[in-house]
């Protein structure tokens, strides 16, 4: 865990709950030592991303984890690379393949007592438990905070959860291409229709960006307008001329990091260039 993920947070989180599928049968087919080894690999993959996206261990129960995140595009993020690097790992060893469930729910929790409490972690472990092997499942709240990336979630409908009353509305994460320029593992695009003159003012400051001539442009616009694939189609663009691009997003709820967006493009930075060119730029 990275050093500012010590202290369990408070108030609205989204939590991201594990599980290794098929865990006894994993140590019946392999035994003991040889299903511990796997465990340990697979619980030192998590921490890695969990790290990587700045969220902090509520419990680790050995087959499985529970992580609270500040924002709910982190655990959603942490999620899906904890499930690409599975299947790296699958590919790799044929003989071997384990599967992964993870559930993600954001709520209100408590800490108390050096522990963290709530119905949203017990509903984060419910949802995990209803999500088929190899799947994320993400709670409606998920799917609400999520902004324009919330058009990536597919709709699986309503689910009755172990011990709720309700049935819970369910949404898929996909999580298999790593291709998309936004938060969220992306399909093939349609092709992208006029704006002609929007995109005329971005490729123009994108040419004047690689001439050495920096600017700011807003882009503001109706709910559902096109906005986000407006960017996406610039930093494609950005990316053709040779530009680095990096993402950084602002968190609309209460308690989000002063400075994210800054924060997020050093580590963007940090994950695309070396230690060395990142202190040089510096």
């Amino acid at each position: 865990m990275s050093a500012e993920a010590t202290s369990l947070p408070e108030g609205t989180v989204t939590v991201l709950s594990t599980d290794l599928v098929g865990s006894t049968a994993l140590n019946q087919r392999l035994g003991d030592v040889a299903a511990t080894a796997i465990e340990r690999e697979l619980l030192a993959l998590a921490h890695e991303q969990v790290a990587k996206q700045r969220g902090v261990l509520v419990k680790d129960t050995g087959d499985g984890l529970m992580v609270a995140f500040q924002s709910a595009r982190r655990a959603v993020a942490c999620a899906q690379e904890l499930q690409r690097a599975i299947a790296r790992r699958n590919r790799s060893e044929p003989d071997r393949t384990v599967q992964l469930r993870v559930g993600l729910h954001t709520g209100e929790v408590l800490s108390e007592d050096g522990g963290m409490h709530g119905e949203t972690l017990i509903i984060a472990k419910r949802i995990e438990s209803a999500t088929p092997s190899g799947a994320i499942f993400a709670s409606d709240t998920v799917h609400g905070v999520l902004g324009t990336a919330r058009a990536e979630l597919e709709d699986r409908g309503e689910f009755a959860l172990k011990g709720i009353d309700a049935r819970w509305h369910l949404w898929e994460v996909p999580w298999a291409s790593a291709q998309s320029t936004g938060v969220l593992a992306g399909r093939e695009r349609t092709p992208f229709v006029a704006r002609a003159h929007e995109r005329a003012q971005l490729s123009s400051a994108l040419v004047r960006a690689r001439d050495g001539a920096g600017s700011l442009l807003l882009i503001s616009g109706e709910a559902g307008i096109g906005k986000t694939r407006l960017v996406e189609e610039a930093a494609v663009e950005a990316r053709r001329l040779g530009l680095r691009v990096l993402t950084g997003h602002c968190v609309d709820q209460q308690g989000a990091p002063p400075y994210l967006p800054t924060i997020e493009h050093i580590e963007d930075a940090a994950r695309q260039v070396s230690p060395a060119a990142l202190r040089q730029a510096r």
